[in-house]
């Protein structure tokens, strides 16, 4: 395959979308942190972190090169949402839970963000997957396994903390049920066999400063166990070797 074979140069008005989507995600980052940790309620919570998954989930299509990878990523999000669809109107494949009226909009009992929030994850576990070098199955298997990682560090605050769902029986993790990661795992290998292992240093960004983001959450409620695991995963896009950040073939972000 060429080095140029399916990319483009990036449009300039594409370029400033990406870093204005950044700014809103610092700005409601570093709000979030600040938030918790001084212990601060606010009215529009929801409406925040529906914005902040949101601009995240727009970092990670807008970094993405190539007309191929971006569909993939749409896709991705379509399979989340109608996977969390699924799950909230009969169980499978997370267990019975619901969404509260924290995070809006939504259709279908299912926060539209969802979807959004799924791209995130999976790409930060693709491009953590591409930049070991790892290939077919191996590369699926290990980046649906960080993905749900992932859950063990966002379900603890999201469920219980944050509210954003509530689980219909009790499980022993915190109170999620364990059927609930073997589903987020099912979900993973086919969204990551689907989008496949891609380099995407935004992808690795927006993923390690969302678990970054968890992880200081729950250092604030006393998670230390969540918070160790959510430090760890922020180490994933470390993995690339200490140079410009390019594509294997090696065209270069810009």
């Amino acid at each position: 395959m060429s080095a140029t074979a399916g990319t483009a140069t990036i449009p300039r008005w594409r370029r400033a979308a990406r870093w204005a989507a950044l700014a809103v995600f610092a700005v409601l980052w570093f709000g979030g942190v600040a938030t918790a940790w001084l212990g601060v309620e606010r009215a529009d919570a929801g409406r925040l972190a529906s914005l902040f998954l949101l601009t995240a989930g727009l970092i990670v299509l807008l970094g993405e090169r190539t007309t191929g990878g971006a569909l993939s990523l749409v896709c991705v999000a379509a399979l989340g949402f109608a996977v969390e669809a699924l799950g909230v109107h009969t169980g499978f494949p997370f267990g019975r839970y619901a969404y509260t009226d924290a995070l809006r909009p939504q259709l279908l009992g299912v926060p539209l963000v969802m979807g959004p929030a799924w791209v995130v994850l999976v790409a930060f576990s693709s491009d953590a997957a591409a930049s070991l070098k790892l290939r077919g199955w191996i590369a699926t298997v290990f980046a649906a396994l960080l993905t749900t990682a992932a859950d063990l560090v966002i379900d603890p605050l999201a469920a219980n903390r944050l509210g954003y769902w509530r689980w219909e029986e009790a499980g022993g993790y915190y109170g999620i049920p364990f059927v609930n990661f073997a589903g987020w795992l099912l979900t993973a290998l086919v969204s990551c066999r689907l989008l496949g292992a891609r380099e995407n240093p935004w992808a690795g960004f927006a993923g390690a400063a969302i678990m970054l983001f968890f992880a200081l959450l729950a250092l604030a409620h006393s998670l230390t166990f969540v918070a160790l695991v959510g430090l760890a995963l922020c180490a994933a896009p470390l993995v690339r070797r200490a140079r410009p950040a390019t594509l294997s073939c090696g065209k270069t972000y810009r």
